[in-house]
């Protein structure tokens, strides 16, 4: 009698144990037994941006100077003379190329087109901002009149290489829509660039000292990303910007002697009447060059 009273009160302790026993509330989404709640959360949208910053209010008006020149051409020296005046009064707001005529660095398509364009009259002659070509007397004049000129838009550019490859971002920013009917060239220039020969530059100048050894060209144009007179640019998007990328650029064919010397020359411009270069924009290969 003893042993089953035993056994019917064991068996009370263990369904009481059983049937008191309570799970936690899942609302706290901490218990283990049951599901825990969670909220699905979105990350944040990359900034197409974030590689050369916000938009600015206000963009910097630069100029881009085309110097017509060639090896055999004795006046030459003095225009590059006074192109590199320019370049060092406006370190960061002229962009200059050089563009061959008649010699080894000569681009005989571009060459051909561009002197037609601007109505080339002799050598050197220079253009500034895509208007007719002029004499070296007068680029700086047209130069400083440009830079004093407000500016619609502004550009940025982000370049990576890869040995001879390089990717090449193009940002072009604007304060309001400005249609589908300006163009953007992308071109290559070189800095430092031998003479095709010992003594190859003529010079007539007696202001200009022209070692046949040592003198080198400057800016000189090599190449272009985009087509030689331009690509079409849709600059009609409400944000106020355009992105421009050119994936694994091939600069091998473009007779390059140092990619240390090598500058990256964008320009948003129109070829018809009335011609214009309406901002432009350099960088060296790797350089990350922000609005300004």
């Amino acid at each position: 009698m003893k042993k089953i009273l035993s056994l019917s009160l064991a068996a009370m302790l263990v369904f009481g144990f059983a049937a008191c026993k309570k799970n936690a509330s899942n609302s706290t989404g901490t218990n283990p037994f049951g599901n825990t709640t969670t909220t699905p959360t979105t990350p944040p949208a990359a900034d197409p941006l974030a590689e050369v910053g916000a938009l600015p209010a206000d963009y910097t008006k630069k100029a881009i100077l085309e110097e017509f020149t060639g090896e055999w051409c004795g006046w030459c020296p003095e225009g590059a003379e006074i192109m590199n005046q320019n370049l060092a009064a406006n370190p960061n707001t002229v962009v200059g190329i050089a563009v061959h005529d008649g010699d080894p660095m000569e681009l005989p398509s571009f060459n051909s087109w561009i002197k037609t364009l601007t109505n080339v009259a002799g050598f050197p002659n220079g253009s500034v901002n895509r208007a007719d070509a002029t004499g070296r007397s007068s680029w700086t004049g047209q130069i400083n009149t440009e830079l004093a000129k407000v500016a619609d838009l502004g550009m940025a550019i982000v370049s990576k290489t890869n040995g001879n490859m390089v990717d090449i971002k193009v940002f072009v920013g604007y304060k309001m829509a400005l249609g589908t009917d300006k163009l953007l060239t992308i071109a290559i220039t070189e800095d430092d660039v031998a003479q095709s020969s010992p003594g190859a530059q003529g010079n007539y100048s007696a202001t200009v000292v022209v070692d046949p050894n040592t003198w080198t060209h400057s800016h000189v144009l090599r190449g272009f990303v985009t087509n030689e007179q331009g690509d079409a640019i849709d600059m009609t998007s409400p944000k106020n910007y355009t992105i421009v990328e050119f994936k694994n650029v091939d600069l091998s064919s473009m007779n390059i002697s140092n990619m240390a010397n090598v500058e990256i020359a964008a320009f948003i411009h129109s070829n018809t009447a009335p011609r214009d270069v309406f901002n432009a924009q350099k960088a060296k290969l790797d350089e990350t060059k922000k609005w300004d």
